[in-house]
């Protein structure tokens, strides 16, 4: 029994260090979202939070309700693109949809710790 239960704690353990492992990873991804003509360029962070905004010289052909438009469509394609990434990064993220416990189980493992603890 106590090497099943050895076994179960590395075993989460490993799983938490791969879930600490990919929040790191995503914490650092960029999404990059431009306008069709290049005009505006919009970078974001993981949290989709604007963190660079940058204009081509064609920008002063745009009227301001033009260039709104611009950042607001390059901000939601950047949005997208940060995302997209986000969502390859932990699409290998093994997550358990076993069903719940039965409640004799549970008992027998509180158990088992106990033992195992005292």
């Amino acid at each position: 029994m106590d090497d099943d239960f050895n076994a179960a704690v590395e075993g989460f353990q490993a799983k938490m260090a791969e879930i600490a492992g990919l929040q790191a990873a995503r914490a650092l991804l960029l999404g990059v979202g431009t306008t069709a003509r290049r005009r505006v360029r919009v970078t974001v962070n993981a949290d989709g939070i604007a963190t660079d905004i940058k204009f081509s010289g064609a920008i002063g052909e745009l009227t301001p309700a033009e260039l709104a438009d611009a950042v607001t469509a390059a901000s939601r394609a950047a949005v997208l693109d940060v995302a997209r990434k986000a969502k390859e990064l932990m699409a290998p993220l093994d997550v358990d949809q076993a069903e719940a416990p039965k409640l004799d189980d549970l008992f027998a493992t509180i158990t088992s710790l106990r033992d195992h603890l005292g």
